[in-house]
Protein backbone atom coordinates (compact mmCIF):
# COMPACT_ATOMS: atom_id res chain seq x y z
CA UNK A 1 0.00 0.00 0.00
CA UNK A 2 1.63 3.41 -1.24
CA UNK A 3 2.32 5.97 1.67
CA UNK A 4 -0.65 7.68 2.53
CA UNK A 5 1.38 10.32 4.85
CA UNK A 6 0.28 13.70 2.86
CA UNK A 7 -3.43 12.31 2.71
CA UNK A 8 -3.70 13.85 5.87
CA UNK A 9 -2.87 17.42 5.18
CA UNK A 10 -5.73 17.29 3.48
CA UNK A 11 -8.09 15.64 5.93
CA UNK A 12 -7.17 17.12 8.92
CA UNK A 13 -7.68 20.73 7.98
CA UNK A 14 -11.28 19.62 7.14
CA UNK A 15 -11.62 18.30 10.28
CA UNK A 16 -10.59 21.14 12.56
CA UNK A 17 -12.80 23.70 9.60
CA UNK A 18 -15.71 21.35 10.19
CA UNK A 19 -15.27 21.34 14.34
CA UNK A 20 -15.51 25.03 13.79
CA UNK A 21 -18.48 24.83 11.71
CA UNK A 22 -20.30 22.56 14.16
CA UNK A 23 -18.65 23.88 17.48
CA UNK A 24 -18.69 27.75 16.88
CA UNK A 25 -17.89 30.68 18.90
CA UNK A 26 -20.00 31.59 22.13
CA UNK A 27 -18.15 34.95 21.79
CA UNK A 28 -18.46 37.92 20.18
CA UNK A 29 -17.69 38.03 16.51
CA UNK A 30 -18.68 41.71 15.19
CA UNK A 31 -15.47 43.74 14.02
CA UNK A 32 -15.17 47.01 14.02
CA UNK A 33 -16.04 48.51 10.84
CA UNK A 34 -17.05 45.63 9.09
CA UNK A 35 -20.27 46.27 6.69
CA UNK A 36 -21.74 44.81 3.64
CA UNK A 37 -21.37 46.88 0.71
CA UNK A 38 -24.72 48.02 -0.89
CA UNK A 39 -25.39 46.10 -3.90
CA UNK A 40 -24.52 47.86 -7.08
CA UNK A 41 -27.26 48.81 -9.57
CA UNK A 42 -28.53 46.08 -11.09
CA UNK A 43 -27.21 43.55 -8.93
CA UNK A 44 -29.74 41.47 -6.05
CA UNK A 45 -28.60 41.41 -2.41
CA UNK A 46 -28.60 38.56 -0.68
CA UNK A 47 -31.93 36.29 -0.69
CA UNK A 48 -34.99 35.85 2.24
CA UNK A 49 -33.17 32.16 2.26
CA UNK A 50 -29.99 32.90 2.11
CA UNK A 51 -30.25 35.56 5.21
CA UNK A 52 -32.62 33.11 7.24
CA UNK A 53 -29.82 29.83 7.11
CA UNK A 54 -26.90 32.58 8.67
CA UNK A 55 -29.06 34.19 11.19
CA UNK A 56 -29.92 30.62 12.53
CA UNK A 57 -26.06 29.06 12.39
CA UNK A 58 -25.06 32.45 13.84
CA UNK A 59 -27.41 31.77 16.73
CA UNK A 60 -26.89 28.37 16.94
CA UNK A 61 -23.27 29.20 17.97
CA UNK A 62 -24.82 30.51 21.23
CA UNK A 63 -26.63 27.64 22.36
CA UNK A 64 -24.08 24.21 21.72
CA UNK A 65 -22.27 23.12 24.51
CA UNK A 66 -21.30 20.24 23.44
CA UNK A 67 -21.47 17.10 21.07
CA UNK A 68 -20.84 13.74 20.07
CA UNK A 69 -21.44 11.87 16.81
CA UNK A 70 -20.28 9.40 14.40
CA UNK A 71 -18.34 10.50 11.44
CA UNK A 72 -17.22 9.55 8.13
CA UNK A 73 -14.37 11.61 6.14
CA UNK A 74 -14.21 10.68 2.39
CA UNK A 75 -11.46 11.88 0.24
CA UNK A 76 -11.28 11.38 -3.67
CA UNK A 77 -8.13 11.36 -5.17
CA UNK A 78 -9.15 12.39 -8.66
CA UNK A 79 -5.32 11.75 -10.08
CA UNK A 80 -5.59 7.89 -9.31
CA UNK A 81 -9.47 8.11 -8.80
CA UNK A 82 -9.27 6.47 -5.30
CA UNK A 83 -11.39 6.74 -2.42
CA UNK A 84 -10.38 6.85 0.90
CA UNK A 85 -13.05 6.70 3.70
CA UNK A 86 -11.73 7.03 7.18
CA UNK A 87 -14.84 6.16 9.51
CA UNK A 88 -14.49 7.40 13.69
CA UNK A 89 -16.50 9.48 15.80
CA UNK A 90 -16.18 12.64 17.58
CA UNK A 91 -16.44 14.74 20.81
CA UNK A 92 -16.65 18.05 21.18
CA UNK A 93 -17.15 20.71 24.39
CA UNK A 94 -17.18 23.59 25.05
CA UNK A 95 -16.62 25.59 28.40
CA UNK A 96 -16.49 29.05 28.64
CA UNK A 97 -14.23 30.33 25.79
CA UNK A 98 -12.09 27.00 25.61
CA UNK A 99 -13.01 24.26 22.99
CA UNK A 100 -11.90 21.14 23.23
CA UNK A 101 -12.50 17.55 20.93
CA UNK A 102 -11.21 14.44 20.03
CA UNK A 103 -11.94 13.13 16.49
CA UNK A 104 -11.05 9.00 16.62
CA UNK A 105 -10.73 6.90 14.00
CA UNK A 106 -10.81 3.16 14.12
CA UNK A 107 -11.27 1.78 10.63
CA UNK A 108 -10.19 3.07 7.09
CA UNK A 109 -11.89 2.01 3.75
CA UNK A 110 -10.06 1.73 0.61
CA UNK A 111 -12.27 1.77 -2.28
CA UNK A 112 -14.90 -0.01 -0.39
CA UNK A 113 -12.67 -2.72 0.95
CA UNK A 114 -11.61 -2.70 4.47
CA UNK A 115 -7.57 -1.28 4.93
CA UNK A 116 -7.68 -1.01 8.32
CA UNK A 117 -9.71 -2.66 11.52
CA UNK A 118 -8.35 -0.57 13.79
CA UNK A 119 -7.28 2.74 12.73
CA UNK A 120 -5.77 3.93 16.39
CA UNK A 121 -5.82 7.43 15.13
CA UNK A 122 -6.16 10.51 17.57
CA UNK A 123 -6.95 13.86 16.47
CA UNK A 124 -7.37 16.11 19.58
CA UNK A 125 -7.41 19.89 19.96
CA UNK A 126 -7.12 20.74 23.83
CA UNK A 127 -7.81 24.24 23.82
CA UNK A 128 -4.06 24.75 23.67
CA UNK A 129 -2.54 22.49 21.18
CA UNK A 130 -3.37 19.92 18.46
CA UNK A 131 -2.52 16.59 18.44
CA UNK A 132 -2.32 13.86 16.15
CA UNK A 133 -1.69 10.45 17.42
CA UNK A 134 -1.38 7.85 14.16
CA UNK A 135 -1.27 4.22 16.37
CA UNK A 136 -0.58 2.71 12.69
CA UNK A 137 1.94 4.76 11.16
CA UNK A 138 3.97 5.64 14.79
CA UNK A 139 3.57 9.20 14.70
CA UNK A 140 2.89 12.02 17.01
CA UNK A 141 2.83 15.36 16.47
CA UNK A 142 1.62 18.20 18.95
CA UNK A 143 1.38 21.28 17.40
CA UNK A 144 0.39 24.78 19.89
CA UNK A 145 -2.04 26.66 18.44
CA UNK A 146 -3.06 28.91 21.30
CA UNK A 147 -0.27 30.96 23.91
CA UNK A 148 -0.88 30.12 27.76
CA UNK A 149 -3.60 32.26 29.04
CA UNK A 150 -5.20 33.22 25.81
CA UNK A 151 -8.11 32.30 23.99
CA UNK A 152 -8.70 30.73 21.25
CA UNK A 153 -11.71 32.26 18.82
CA UNK A 154 -11.11 29.98 15.39
CA UNK A 155 -13.88 31.58 13.60
CA UNK A 156 -12.82 34.93 13.93
CA UNK A 157 -12.51 36.38 10.37
CA UNK A 158 -8.64 37.03 8.97
CA UNK A 159 -7.27 35.28 12.17
CA UNK A 160 -8.59 31.57 12.66
CA UNK A 161 -8.12 28.99 10.16
CA UNK A 162 -10.98 29.25 8.46
CA UNK A 163 -14.12 31.59 8.87
CA UNK A 164 -17.10 29.43 8.75
CA UNK A 165 -20.88 30.98 9.14
CA UNK A 166 -21.69 29.30 12.66
CA UNK A 167 -21.95 31.73 15.43
CA UNK A 168 -20.78 34.73 13.28
CA UNK A 169 -22.74 37.41 11.93
CA UNK A 170 -24.22 37.83 8.48
CA UNK A 171 -22.84 40.51 7.24
CA UNK A 172 -19.20 39.52 8.23
CA UNK A 173 -19.74 36.30 6.27
CA UNK A 174 -21.12 38.36 2.86
CA UNK A 175 -18.23 39.94 3.05
CA UNK A 176 -15.58 37.32 2.65
CA UNK A 177 -18.30 34.96 0.78
CA UNK A 178 -20.49 34.50 -2.13
CA UNK A 179 -23.16 32.89 -0.19
CA UNK A 180 -26.14 31.10 -1.97
CA UNK A 181 -28.47 28.20 -0.68
CA UNK A 182 -28.78 25.11 -3.15
CA UNK A 183 -32.47 24.37 -3.95
CA UNK A 184 -33.69 20.50 -2.88
CA UNK A 185 -33.53 18.11 -5.56
CA UNK A 186 -36.21 16.54 -6.31
CA UNK A 187 -37.40 12.93 -5.91
CA UNK A 188 -38.27 10.92 -8.25
CA UNK A 189 -41.50 9.07 -8.32
CA UNK A 190 -42.55 6.31 -6.12
CA UNK A 191 -38.74 7.35 -4.22
CA UNK A 192 -38.88 8.09 -0.54
CA UNK A 193 -38.69 11.56 0.33
CA UNK A 194 -35.19 12.50 1.05
CA UNK A 195 -34.81 14.67 4.53
CA UNK A 196 -35.09 18.63 3.73
CA UNK A 197 -31.89 20.15 4.40
CA UNK A 198 -30.60 23.48 3.90
CA UNK A 199 -27.90 23.20 1.49
CA UNK A 200 -25.45 26.30 2.29
CA UNK A 201 -22.72 27.64 -0.48
CA UNK A 202 -19.73 29.07 0.30
CA UNK A 203 -17.81 30.59 -2.26
CA UNK A 204 -15.03 33.02 -1.11
CA UNK A 205 -14.78 36.21 -3.09
CA UNK A 206 -11.04 36.63 -2.93
CA UNK A 207 -9.99 32.94 -4.59
CA UNK A 208 -6.36 34.18 -3.17
CA UNK A 209 -7.31 34.30 0.35
CA UNK A 210 -8.00 30.19 1.35
CA UNK A 211 -7.06 27.10 0.25
CA UNK A 212 -10.02 26.23 -1.35
CA UNK A 213 -12.78 27.09 -3.72
CA UNK A 214 -15.99 26.01 -2.58
CA UNK A 215 -17.70 24.78 0.44
CA UNK A 216 -20.98 23.38 0.70
CA UNK A 217 -23.23 22.80 4.30
CA UNK A 218 -25.65 20.21 4.69
CA UNK A 219 -27.69 21.73 7.83
CA UNK A 220 -30.54 19.87 9.50
CA UNK A 221 -33.11 22.57 10.73
CA UNK A 222 -33.97 21.02 13.73
CA UNK A 223 -30.35 20.54 15.04
CA UNK A 224 -29.31 24.07 13.21
CA UNK A 225 -26.30 22.25 12.73
CA UNK A 226 -24.73 20.66 9.27
CA UNK A 227 -24.77 16.84 9.09
CA UNK A 228 -22.47 16.76 6.16
CA UNK A 229 -19.81 19.37 4.99
CA UNK A 230 -17.95 19.04 1.05
CA UNK A 231 -14.91 20.82 0.16
CA UNK A 232 -13.14 21.51 -2.80
CA UNK A 233 -9.67 21.89 -3.35
CA UNK A 234 -7.88 24.44 -6.15
CA UNK A 235 -6.77 20.87 -7.82
CA UNK A 236 -10.60 19.93 -7.92
CA UNK A 237 -10.16 17.37 -4.96
CA UNK A 238 -13.36 16.73 -3.00
CA UNK A 239 -13.09 15.62 0.85
CA UNK A 240 -16.58 15.16 1.97
CA UNK A 241 -17.77 14.67 5.96
CA UNK A 242 -20.64 13.15 7.11
CA UNK A 243 -22.20 12.91 11.02
CA UNK A 244 -24.74 10.73 12.19
CA UNK A 245 -25.98 9.43 15.20
CA UNK A 246 -25.87 13.38 16.65
CA UNK A 247 -26.35 13.72 20.54
CA UNK A 248 -26.47 17.48 21.25
CA UNK A 249 -25.72 19.37 24.56
CA UNK A 250 -26.17 15.93 26.63
CA UNK A 251 -24.27 14.70 29.64
CA UNK A 252 -21.11 13.54 28.45
CA UNK A 253 -17.70 12.57 29.32
CA UNK A 254 -14.93 12.23 27.62
CA UNK A 255 -11.45 12.62 28.25
CA UNK A 256 -9.99 14.81 26.12
CA UNK A 257 -6.28 13.76 26.32
CA UNK A 258 -3.99 11.70 24.76
CA UNK A 259 -0.38 10.38 26.53
CA UNK A 260 2.87 10.72 24.11
CA UNK A 261 4.85 8.00 23.59
CA UNK A 262 7.47 7.12 25.71
CA UNK A 263 10.70 7.19 24.90
CA UNK A 264 12.22 4.11 23.48
CA UNK A 265 8.62 3.00 22.48
CA UNK A 266 9.57 3.55 18.42
CA UNK A 267 7.50 6.16 17.85
CA UNK A 268 8.25 9.53 15.91
CA UNK A 269 7.71 12.22 18.30
CA UNK A 270 7.16 15.97 17.13
CA UNK A 271 6.35 18.98 19.13
CA UNK A 272 6.36 22.18 17.64
CA UNK A 273 5.61 25.02 20.61
CA UNK A 274 3.53 28.22 18.79
CA UNK A 275 6.06 30.46 17.11
CA UNK A 276 5.72 34.29 17.49
CA UNK A 277 4.74 34.97 14.14
CA UNK A 278 1.68 32.81 14.73
CA UNK A 279 0.34 34.76 17.91
CA UNK A 280 -2.00 36.35 15.56
CA UNK A 281 -4.61 33.65 15.56
CA UNK A 282 -5.17 33.99 19.24
CA UNK A 283 -7.76 36.86 20.27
Amino acid sequence: MRNRKWKWRRIIPLLLWMMIAIGGAAVGTARAGVTVAPPKPGHLGPSAAVLAALKMLQARGQTLHNFSADLKVTVHHLRTDEKDMNIGKIWYLRKGGTTEFDIRFNMLVVDGAIARHHADHDIIFDGRWLIDRNGAAKIYRKIQLVGRGQKFNPLRLGQGPIPIPIGQSSAMVLREFHVSVVPNQAHAAGEAAKPQFIHLRLVPRDKRAFAFIQMDFWINPVLSLPVKIERIDPDGTPTVAVLSKIKVNHSMRHNFHVAAPTSGSGWTVDVEPLKASTNSIAK
